[in-house]
């Protein structure tokens, strides 16, 4: 699991051993590493020396071995050290104990001496212990044993009675051939013990040459096999059965031998019984190797010579596939150049709807226009109403002109009767004077008829008159309706353009009311969004190129925010070898490491997670003889525990070399969980956990700067199988959503 550790705490004080468990003539050497993470620890202000001791029983104190001036760099060595080798730099020391012994086993102590702000002479402490197991002296002195009556060993077995014959024959030991080619052949010895009594154990195995000394063993509380042999060593695998129906065995196998490693070979084999009693079995093998022969140089060329006309065709099939790959990527660009047409559509529609919007803002204004034109329409309405009321008022004018005259006729016809009562008084005195004033009377008559035309012509005047002014009134009428209609028109017209202006100054409120509505909301959102914790490393932007987060899920992890536009949960980091990752199942299902160290696996069941809920990207970061690589694969995920972590990944791109498509469809497999294809345990035989086939063209869980093939930190394609990369890191990001489609 994870340290609790914040990543972003400071520096530290740092003690390492490697082993931390140590077996006298099995464990090669112990190192033992003191340093200072950053050139600074948290709790001093000043470092001045960094020290190395060892914890002596006698004394029960603390003894110093070594010291280092932070200063001067200069190293005191305080105790004399036999089979020794001592390193230091800025703030780290190193030891390397050779063959160590029992004694070595102590407890080991880290100081950093220094000052404080407030407090001087202050120093911090950092301890491990390295413990010494016996539980293989029974083959330790087997071994010794061995190279004691190894001249004597042919007569020691033509001596055994039957029970020991009896014995020889449950262990078996083979070589793949018992001469072999220098150089040429390679040699497998296995070494096997079956029928087994019930109820007996078999407490160890080993395989050891004459000269050379042991070169496997495997025992009961060491499950794995362990050798001496690195510059060639091609496999070793093998397994301690407690049943009998079930065959005890260990193998190695090595290639490019050479002739001193002619001569004996010796298998032998620790059995304990039910009753307490110990059996030691062995067997010898007589191994030859041979100088090459001409013939022997001629069959190796023709076998060259057929792998080269192999490695041709290999070349010509990837050829092929360089080809086919172009041809993807040339179909990948033209998906990139519709996409590209895609935006450009979108961004000719956005334009139309920007024109669309200038068109409607012209539309405004145009009605704007037309609300002033309707203003100088109404204000034209207003001076024909005045002109109106001018022609009105004329109008009046000529009423009373004719009202004038009327009243100027009706006293005309006043005094008219007047003159016709008078003119009949005179008539009826002119009566009385008939007989004797007849002349006057034809002359009256006359004067009478000229009266009466006179008065019918009046009568027909005044008739006239009468219709005259019934039509001036039906005109008045008419002027005035007209002008009533025209006054509620330009009421109902000032009403329309009153409600209208209200209704744009309440539309105006509304949208500056929404408007500020809107801004306070988008404000209150965004701060809220800004207190929720990202869902990934795509939200994260900082100057840093490393950043560790939180997310929303409540994992903690590493974010890569540069590397192509940045965005990467990183899953996997190895930059320095100094945590340990060949692990077991649980510990690779929960995670590892220390993001303070720079080394760490997030963990099977949280990478699940993560790709379980959308589509990600896969990034694999290399670096190999100072240069940088890649390699990217499409839709990346694993599968849950009960599918074994099973890997899934799409199309590749990259420089590094397609070295991961081998290991598609398969199984998570760590030493103690075999999910592989392979006859092997590809887990134990690689030294690592991965999603092994049969067995691997990747292994970056693999051992740090292993250069033996299979176990080191391998990608193909740029290490081979006797190089390893400098730097991994993996890491996924989300793949950005498409929303045309």
């Amino acid at each position: 699991m994870f340290h609790k550790k914040d990543p972003f705490s400071g520096s530290e004080l740092v003690i390492d051993v490697q082993p931390n468990v140590i077996s006298a003539e099995i464990t090669a050497q112990l190192v033992i590493n003191c340093s200072v993470t950053n050139n600074e620890v948290q709790q001093l202000d000043v470092i001045r020396s960094l020290t190395l001791s060892r914890y002596n029983e006698t004394l029960k104190e603390f003894l110093d071995l070594l010291t280092l001036e932070a200063k001067t760099l200069n190293l005191s060595q305080l105790v004399q050290l036999h089979h020794a080798q001592i390193s230091f730099g800025n703030l780290s020391i190193s030891l390397t104990l050779h063959t160590p012994t029992q004694f070595d086993a102590k407890v080991y102590r880290c100081k950093v001496e220094g000052d404080k702000t407030n407090a001087a002479n202050s120093s911090i402490v950092a301890k491990k212990e390295v413990e010494y197991r016996t539980n293989t002296t029974a083959l330790i002195e087997e071994i010794r044993r061995l190279k004691i009556v190894e001249k004597n060993d042919q007569c020691t077995l033509e001596k055994k009675d039957l029970t020991a014959s009896q014995q020889r024959t449950k262990l078996h030991f083979v070589g793949s051939s018992k001469v072999i080619k220098e150089l040429i052949e390679p040699l497998t010895l296995t070494c096997s013990l079956q029928d087994l009594d019930r109820n007996s154990t078999v407490q160890f195995m080993y395989i050891l040459h004459e000269p050379i000394g042991v070169i496997a063993t495997i025992n009961k509380d060491q499950p794995v096999v362990t050798t001496k042999q690195e510059s060639n060593f091609n496999m070793a695998k093998g397994k301690l059965s407690d049943t009998k129906t079930k065959a005890s065995f260990i193998e190695v196998s090595w290639s490019y031998l050479k002739s001193s490693e002619s001569g004996n070979y010796f298998c032998g084999a620790h059995v304990m019984e039910p009753d307490g009693r110990s059996e030691r079995l062995n067997e010898m093998l007589a191994i030859t190797i041979s100088n090459l022969t001409f013939d022997d140089l001629v069959k190796v060329i023709q076998k060259l010579l057929r792998q080269a006309d192999i490695e041709k065709e290999k070349i010509l099939e990837n050829k092929q596939n360089i080809y086919h790959i172009k041809e993807d990527i040339n179909s990948k660009q033209q998906n990139i150049k519709s996409i590209k047409d895609g935006l450009d559509t979108n961004r000719q529609n956005i334009n139309i709807i920007k024109d669309n919007l200038e068109t409607s803002r012209q539309n405004i204004k145009s009605i704007t226009d037309d609300l002033n034109a309707n203003k100088q329409n109404i204000a034209s309405h207003n001076n024909e109403l005045n002109s109106l009321r001018q022609m009105v008022n004329n109008v009046q004018g000529d009423i009373s002109i004719c009202k004038e005259s009327i009243h100027s006729i009706s006293i005309d016809l006043d005094t008219n009767k007047q003159s016709i009562a008078r003119h009949n008084n005179e008539l009826n005195s002119f009566r009385q004077k008939v007989n004797s004033l007849e002349d006057d009377l034809r002359t009256n008559k006359q004067s009478l008829q000229s009266i009466t035309y006179e008065v019918n012509t009046n009568k027909q005047n005044i008739n006239q008159l009468k219709e005259d002014l019934k039509s001036n009134e039906q005109k008045i009428q008419n002027i005035t309706e007209d002008v009533n209609t025209n006054r509620l028109n330009i009421m109902n017209i000032n009403k329309d353009l009153n409600t209208s202006q209200q209704s744009m100054r309440k539309l105006e409120t509304d949208l500056e009311t929404q408007l500020t509505n809107l801004s306070t909301t988008l404000t209150s959102i965004q701060k809220e969004i800004e207190k929720v914790p990202p869902i990934s490393c795509r939200e994260i932007i900082s100057t840093h190129n490393r950043v560790i987060v939180k997310l929303l899920s409540g994992l903690k992890v590493m974010c890569d925010t540069k590397t192509d536009g940045g965005g990467w949960i990183i899953f996997q980091r190895r930059i320095n070898g100094k945590i340990d990752f060949y692990r077991g199942w649980q510990v690779y299902r929960d995670g590892f490491g220390d993001y303070s160290i720079g080394e760490f696996y997030l963990g099977n069941e949280n990478i699940f997670n993560l790709t379980s809920t959308g589509q990600y990207d896969l990034r694999i970061d290399l670096e190999f003889n100072n240069t940088k690589y890649f390699a990217q694969y499409e839709n990346f995920k694993i599968l849950s525990e009960t599918e074994k972590y099973k890997l899934k990944i799409g199309n590749y791109s990259g420089n590094a070399g397609d070295n991961l498509s081998y290991h598609n469809n398969m199984f998570f497999s760590t030493f103690d969980r075999d999910n592989d294809n392979s006859g092997t345990n590809c887990a134990e035989y690689s030294s690592g956990a991965w999603w092994y086939e049969d067995c691997h063209r990747s292994n970056l869980n693999g051992q740090w700067a292993r250069t033996s093939y299979p176990k080191g930190m391998i990608w193909y394609q740029l290490t081979g199988s006797s190089n390893c990369v400098s730097l991994s890191e993996m890491k996924i990001r989300e793949r950005e959503k498409n929303y045309f489609h």
